[in-house]
């Protein structure tokens, strides 16, 4: 059941132009990410590249990617080749990865909610750990466990999220939806906050806080208030912020 990007991977690039992806999910990960000058930088799960560049233009030293389908990372690669800002990329399962370096920072934007066990999630965790510093951060954007609206109401926003059920391990399938009304579906699963937290504190890291989701000041003069309501009262997805110890 797991998604294949290799096949929607440019339809998957199209939807990060969907406003809520700017206005919220983009505006949420910066100010989790806060100042990044000189920092550098992990970027899992970066699909085509879109916060990897972005990291680099907000003043990172070094920024790596690493994402499973080489599909994502041909686009990745291609937008570096047109504009080139010194960003390395590869094409590894996360699961796996040992790129003998330690960052400053890791991020993710939807890495944690393909796990779908609590035994993978510790192994995502040990893998996040291995490639922090003492004392470096890890941030991710992610589907909220918590979530628990009905499959349309965020259908205004291009999207729509549909748990199969609440149990460890369901599916979840977000459908993006095109402006000619297609779609394409991607599937992650459903585990409950204890279980991140169990694992990412088995794995060595500390300070764990979640963070609703925010919108952005100009989301809310592009499109009022009233427009963001549903996306902000039921939080589909939620940031997550952690520590490596320093000891």
């Amino acid at each position: 059941m797991a998604t294949d990007y290799n096949a929607i991977a440019k339809e998957y690039q199209a939807s990060k132009l969907l406003p809520w992806r700017n206005y919220v999910e983009s505006h949420t990960f910066f100010e989790l990410a806060g100042d990044l000058a000189d920092l550098d930088v992990l970027d899992l799960a970066c699909g085509e590249g879109f916060y990897t560049r972005q990291i680099k233009y907000r003043g990172a030293a070094q920024v790596t990617g690493v994402d499973i389908s080489d599909g994502m990372i041909r686009l990745a690669r291609e937008a570096e080749a047109a504009s080139p800002l010194g960003l390395r990329y590869y094409c590894q399962d996360v699961l796996l990865l040992d790129l003998d370096k330690k960052f400053d920072l890791i991020c993710a934007s939807y890495l944690l909610n393909y796990a779908r066990t609590a035994d993978e999630f510790y192994q995502m965790s040990r893998v996040i750990v291995n490639h922090l510093k003492p004392g470096g951060r890890f941030i991710t954007i992610n589907s909220n466990p918590d979530y628990r609206g009905i499959v349309e109401i965020m259908f205004p926003y291009g999207f729509t999220r549909d748990n199969d059920s609440y149990e460890e391990g369901a599916p979840i399938t977000y459908r993006f939806y095109q402006s000619d009304a297609s779609h394409i579906a991607v599937t992650n699963y459903h585990l409950e906050k204890s279980t991140h937290e169990t694992a990412l504190q088995r794995a060595g890291l500390s300070q764990i806080q979640w963070h609703p989701v925010q919108v952005s000041p100009e989301g809310i003069e592009q499109h009022g208030t009233d427009y963001w309501s549903a996306i902000l009262s039921w939080q589909p997805i939620i940031g997550l912020s952690c520590v490596r110890a320093t000891g």
